[in-house]
């Protein structure tokens, strides 16, 4: 279930959405366009403009109302999802993480674009299915949490999601990562993929967070929040914020679990008014 404040946004957005939404790259979402490729999508009431030639006869003549047969775009933009699923994500994060990429794919779904989810961690699970309706998408994180693994001691593997995920599509991609990004180094060794898609960051932040000891309390030392093993006396956070800064730029957000999801998404959605 979508939590209230979620639904409430995707609700106010929806009104948004029938305006046309652009990559980020002119400062919103990309909406695909009203297709004339080959894949059927939906049957809908004719509106204003609309070409004639593709009116539906026969729900036309069965409701009295004519209504017209709309079909995918070429040119839609696939959006992936990526989920970290590793050892420092469990409880509250992991789950701010599930409800914020079921929004954003409820959201993608009704602007008309095709979502795929992936779990990455230690391994990465993709269930192969793209999902193009709401139904979709609900079926899709009812089956999720079973297919979790994880175990200590075994650091996050972002290189490894992001080339799964390009052997599935080559081409332009809206990609959303949502993670705590411990121990993320920008994808130094994949800039050719990253430069071919375009990201969004969320970065989920708890409100205790890791920070480097003081010399003189040196001879203490905490557990390492993604293995559970190591024991050390420094944060790896400065490193893995600037990387997550210089990777993603102005297109990142960060969120706390434990305030209201929907005002920290906002950031998202620059330019568009709710």
């Amino acid at each position: 279930m979508l939590d209230p404040d979620l639904k409430k946004l995707l609700n106010v957005l929806d009104w948004e959405t029938k305006k046309k939404f652009r990559s980020f790259r002119s400062g919103g979402f990309h909406q695909s366009s009203r297709g004339k490729g080959l894949e059927f999508k939906e049957v809908r009431p004719y509106t204003y403009g609309d070409d004639t030639r593709y009116i539906d006869w026969n729900v036309t003549s069965r409701t009295g109302e004519v209504h017209v047969k709309e079909f995918y775009e070429d040119q839609d933009v696939p959006i992936f999802l990526f989920i970290d699923c590793s050892q420092s994500m469990k409880g509250n994060k992991e789950r701010t993480a599930y409800q914020l990429a079921f929004f954003l794919s409820l959201f993608h779904i009704k602007i008309g674009n095709r979502i795929r989810v992936f779990l990455f961690g230690e391994n990465i699970y993709h269930s192969g299915k793209e999902l193009k309706r709401e139904e979709d998408v609900y079926q899709e994180f009812k089956s999720l949490p079973k297919h979790i693994t994880t175990t200590s001691g075994i650091k996050t593997d972002f290189n490894q999601a992001i080339e799964f995920g390009f052997k599935i599509s080559s081409r332009f991609t809206t990609a959303y990562w949502l993670s705590d990004f411990a121990y993320f180094d920008g994808f130094p060794s994949y800039k050719g993929i990253f430069g071919k898609w375009e990201h969004y960051g969320i970065w989920i932040e708890e409100k205790v967070f890791e920070s480097e000891l003081p010399f003189w309390f040196r001879i203490f030392s905490f557990i390492d929040s993604e293995t559970k093993k190591d024991l050390k006396n420094f944060s790896n956070l400065p490193n893995d914020l600037s990387a997550f800064r210089s990777c993603f730029g102005i297109k990142r957000v960060t969120v706390r679990p434990e305030m209201k999801l929907s005002g920290q998404i906002l950031e998202l959605f620059r330019g568009v008014r709710v």
